[in-house]
This record gives C-alpha cells, sequence and structure tokens, in this order.
C-alpha cells in the first residue's frame, strides 16, 4: 500500500470514529410511549406510582395480578381487597365486567383509571362518557384540574402541562354518583379558574362495595407525580382506597407489560414441567460430564500398506513366460510344493523313497498311486531340459490336485 492510500484510509476512519463518537454521545430521546408499567421510569410508566403504593403498604397487602381479572377471581372470589387498574384504555368484555361486579357487590373495591373502561360496567352505573374536543381553540393548553371534596380541595387548581386527549362524564346519575373532581382547559387569558367543569372523577356504591372511576389515567403517570407538586394530587385521588384492605395491582391490562415469547414459556408455567426440565438439562450435564471421562478419545483408522506379493509373483511369472523359460518355472514350483510338504506335513524332502511316498500319502489323504505318480512327474521334470509348456501345465494340474485331497 502507498503512502497516499495510507493516509487516505488514515482520514477515513478517524471521519467514521469521529461519526460514532457524535452518535454515540447524543442522548436517547424521551419515550412518550403510554406503557403505564412499573417497571418504566419513562413519562408515561407508572414505577413512581406502584412503590408509593407497595411501600405505604405491608408485603401481605399488595399483590401483583398479571393475570386476566376473570382468571383471578375464579380461582380467588373469597379474597377481599380493592381491585386496582390504570392503563391509556382497559376494555373489559360483558363476562369479565360481570364479573368484576359480582365481587366488588361483596363489599370490595373497583379503582379504575382509565380513558374507557367499556361499556358493560358504564351501562351498570347509569354513566355515559364522552371524548373532549374544542373545535374554536386548536391550540388546546393544558388542563386544569380540581378535586370536589372539602379536605382535598386546593386554592388554585393542579396544572397538568401536557397537551393530551381527555374523557368526561357526559351522563352521570347524581342521586347515586358521587362527584370527586373536575377539570377544564386553561383559557386564553391563562386563568387558573376552571370556567366550565367537567366530570372525570367519581365514586358510586355498587351492592356493598365501592367503585371508584377516574377518566384521566395521565394523573398516575411519572411525568405527571414529578411535576412540582402534582403528586398531592394523585395522593389526594389514591385516598379512596381503603386502608383496611388489600390492593390487588393489575398488570394484565398494561400497554406496557412485558410479553414472553420464548417457546419455553408454557413448559415454565408449570411447576412440574419446568422441574422435569431442570432435571432433565442437569443430567444430561453429568452425563456428558462422566461418560466423557470414560470413554477414550477415536483411533484414528490407519490404512494398511497393500500386500504386493501377488502383484510380484505376476511380473517374475511374465517375465519366465515371456522368456519360454518353462525349465525355471518347472524348477521354482517344485521347490514351493516340497516347502509345502516340510510346513504342512513336517516331513523331510531329501529322500524320496517308497517309505517317503507312503508317510506322505497317509498324511495327504492321497493314495500311494497319486502320490508315486506325482513324486515320479517331478523327478523327471527335475532330470528333463528342456520342457515343453504342456509338460508345465501337467506338473501344476498334478499337484493342486494333490493339495486339493
Amino acid at each position: 500500500m502507498s503512502n497516499k492510500l495510507k493516509i487516505f484510509a488514515g482520514i477515513l476512519l478517524t471521519i467514521l470514529a469521529f461519526l460514532v463518537f457524535l452518535e454515540s454521545s447524543q442522548k436517547d430521546p424521551v419515550n412518550w410511549f403510554p406503557s403505564y408499567a412499573k417497571k418504566d421510569k419513562i413519562p408515561y410508566g407508572s414505577f413512581v406510582l406502584y412503590n408509593t403504593l407497595k411501600e405505604t403498604r405491608a408485603d401481605n397487602d399488595f399483590k401483583e395480578i398479571s393475570r386476566p381479572p376473570y382468571e383471578f377471581l375464579a380461582d380467588s372470589n373469597h379474597q377481599s381487597g380493592t381491585y386496582f387498574f390504570v392503563n391509556d384504555y382497559i376494555n373489559f368484555d360483558e363476562a369479565e365486567s360481570l364479573k368484576l361486579l359480582d365481587w366488588v357487590s361483596r363489599g370490595n373495591t373497583l379503582y379504575i383509571g382509565a380513558k374507557d373502561i367499556g361499556s358493560t360496567i358504564l351501562d351498570t352505573l347509569s354513566l355515559g362518557t364522552k371524548a373532549f374536543y374544542e373545535l374554536d381553540d386548536i391550540d388546546r393548553k393544558p388542563p386544569l384540574l380540581q378535586l370536589v371534596h372539602p379536605d382535598l380541595e386546593k386554592e388554585n387548581p393542579y396544572i397538568f402541562d401536557l397537551n393530551i386527549q381527555t374523557n368526561y362524564f357526559d351522563e352521570v346519575d347524581t342521586l347515586q354518583t358521587a362527584i370527586l373532581g373536575a377539570y377544564d382547559y386553561m383559557k386564553g387569558d391563562d386563568s387558573l379558574t376552571i370556567q366550565e367543569p367537567k366530570v372525570h372523577f367519581i365514586k358510586q356504591t355498587f351492592g356493598e362495595g365501592t367503585i371508584v372511576l377516574h377518566l384521566m389515567p395521565d394523573v398516575f403517570t411519572n411525568y405527571f407525580m414529578l411535576d412540582q407538586e402534582n403528586y398531592t394530587y394523585t395522593e389526594a385521588a389514591l385516598r379512596y382506597i381503603p386502608d383496611d384492605m388489600p390492593i390487588f395491582w393489575d398488570n394484565h391490562y398494561k400497554n406496557g407489560k412485558t410479553i414472553n415469547t420464548s417457546p419455553l414459556h408454557m413448559l415454565f408455567k408449570n411447576r412440574y414441567l419446568k422441574w422435569a426440565y431442570y432435571m432433565l438439562i442437569i443430567g444430561v450435564i453429568l452425563w456428558v460430564f462422566f461418560e466423557g471421562k470414560r470413554k477414550q478419545r477415536a483411533i484414528p483408522i490407519i490404512k494398511p500398506l497393500p500386500n504386493q506379493t501377488l502383484a510380484f509373483t505376476k511380473t517374475i511369472a511374465g517375465m519366465y513366460l515371456e522368456k519360454q523359460d518353462h525349465k525355471s518355472i518347472a524348477l521354482h514350483q517344485i521347490n514351493h510344493f516340497m516347502e509345502y510338504i516340510r510346513e504342512a506335513y513336517m516331513m523331510e524332502t531329501a529322500d524320496r523313497g517308497l517309505d517317503f511316498i507312503e508317510r506322505l500319502a497317509s498324511k495327504s489323504n492321497n493314495t500311494q498311486e497319486e502320490t508315486k505318480r506325482l513324486m515320479d512327474y517331478i523327478t523327471s521334470i527335475s532330470q528333463k531340459y528342456p520342457i515343453t509348456q504342456e509338460e508345465l501345465l501337467k506338473l501344476n494340474k498334478l499337484i493342486e490336485a494333490f493339495k486339493t485331497k
């Protein structure tokens, strides 16, 4: 690489490093997602509210419910307390709404902070809600909030310093419903007076229990509670929760709730399947550990050297046949045959008389006539020179016939 290319590469890397530094040093943008989740410290999380309620209660008086209300009440219908919901929107279906109302009627409290809670509960309580729109003033100013109870009412209303979308109760049965709070938007003269109050916070007795509805869940978020002294509004709104009963904090109806996407989620939900899975993993680890120590490492296969004896023999035989030296081939064959007799039958081959022929015939399972004919032919071939190809072939046939017996 030339010096010019090195300088160019260095400048390019420096620029890239500078851009990475600038990108990493920038602050993350504010997350305005309305999660209402207990773990979220973003403006629209409920970290502050969750910890405030939890710290004011004993461990047994604050329980988190991550299941749908219908399932929880079906399994724990005998438990008494305050079921606390807060989220952007909570749309109970009819069956779930009736289950909640039945539970409240037996002396419990239902506290909901949401812009919409479904029609069944509203119809049962003779309530109606409506979204507030001010077409004459597009640049709507922050809302002003006030509590109605004399002990909780503040001289100047609370200000929610955000332009938020709000709902209010447009139908209220004042004979059965207690109005707890109202709001209005700041007018053009920046007056801190609520001129046209809109009810958003009510309480109603239902059976032996109580239902508290708040249509502005934003007041339960981190942003509102940490803004100036607005936390006093939230504290006052929470005073309608009975102190002598436990709180059931809902984690199910939350925009920012944690969702299990793992395929093992269903496995871990069952205690027995979970421990069976753990035992399987432990067993596999132990098996690998101990079995791996016992097993010897695989021995590599070494291919043996090929046996070239037959090829060598064929080569030598081809040389003799090419020269037509039948006598030499016959002598080699006779020598191999004598070596065969010495090794197979443990006999000396120097003396090939009648005694040798009788013992060889008995050991080789051949007749004396066949053995004598072979020995006589070997003797004649050994003494004759040259020999023909036919005589060599006859010698080979006699020897092979002798061996096959």
